[in-house]
């Protein structure tokens, strides 16, 4: 599966003009039945998030760091603990992601980073977790520039490193991959928001397409506070299944000198 990179509180990407920290943290459900498949290849339907991105430097130079934690949905005689019930859930993946970029130009940048994929709750074994997902990858962006109406990027990337894990479960090395991403305002602060990765595997052509489509709302205007919509579709390639998601998340956004 596509290792996800957190957009930072610009919506285009690109460091505030002066300020030598910003990102954002968050928290998002996913209301209904949904799929996701862990590190270790197994398909668990996600309960809820915890994300944070935090980014260090300027314009021309910064790190990055984004991280996101994932539980699982209680299952009846699987759960954690009975006595919560419905309100008890199974802590089930950590991801973590940390890098730099540079700016090659007004509008472009190189960016590269380490990333681990963890499986946390014990899957199959009755005493420890098993599966694990890492590696490094490199890509380049260019960014929408309009700061009205349009934010945005699209880039292309490689995967020098190690594996991911498909829609049906299955280990496979990565290779290259194009993104997208896309926010243009509606009005009063609402956004329509859009983000594709078409990932591709070694020596076999196009593996996964990960598809994002939703809203997003700043809250009280231009405020640092922003509730988000949105429509989570992993698509297989080649017999891969399809996983489909809807995430209702809010995320608070910062920075500072």
């Amino acid at each position: 599966m596509v290792v996800p990179l957190f957009v930072s509180l610009t919506l285009a990407g690109i460091a505030p003009a002066g300020d030598a920290m910003w990102g954002d943290v968050g928290f998002g459900f996913y209301p209904t039945n949904s799929q996701k498949v862990a590190p270790n290849g197994l398909v668990y339907a996600p309960m809820f998030r915890l994300i944070g991105d935090i980014s260090v430097g300027s314009r021309d130079l910064y790190l990055f760091v984004t991280s996101a934690y994932y539980t699982e949905k209680p299952t009846p005689g699987e759960t954690t603990n009975k006595s919560q019930g419905s309100f008890d859930f199974t802590k089930r993946q950590y991801d973590f992601n940390i890098g730099g970029a540079f700016a090659t130009g007004e509008d472009t940048e190189i960016r590269f980073w380490a990333y681990s994929q963890s499986n946390i709750n014990r899957g199959r074994d009755l005493n420890k977790p098993f599966g694990y997902k890492d590696g490094f990858a490199s890509s380049v962006r260019y960014y929408l520039a309009d700061e009205v109406v349009t934010h945005g990027y699209m880039g292309v990337g490689y995967y020098f490193t190690k594996e991911l894990v498909d829609t049906n479960g299955d280990a496979y090395t990565p290779s290259f991959f194009t993104e997208i991403n896309y926010t243009r305002l509606l009005g009063s602060g609402l956004h329509a928001y859009g983000q594709a990765v078409i990932q591709g595997e070694r020596s076999h052509g196009i593996k996964e397409i990960d598809t994002q489509l939703g809203l997003t709302y700043k809250m009280n205007g231009r405020g640092k506070t922003t509730a988000q919509l949105f429509f989570e579709n992993d698509i297989g390639q080649r017999g891969g299944a399809e996983r489909r998601r809807i995430l209702l998340e809010f995320r608070r956004s910062f920075q500072g000198s």
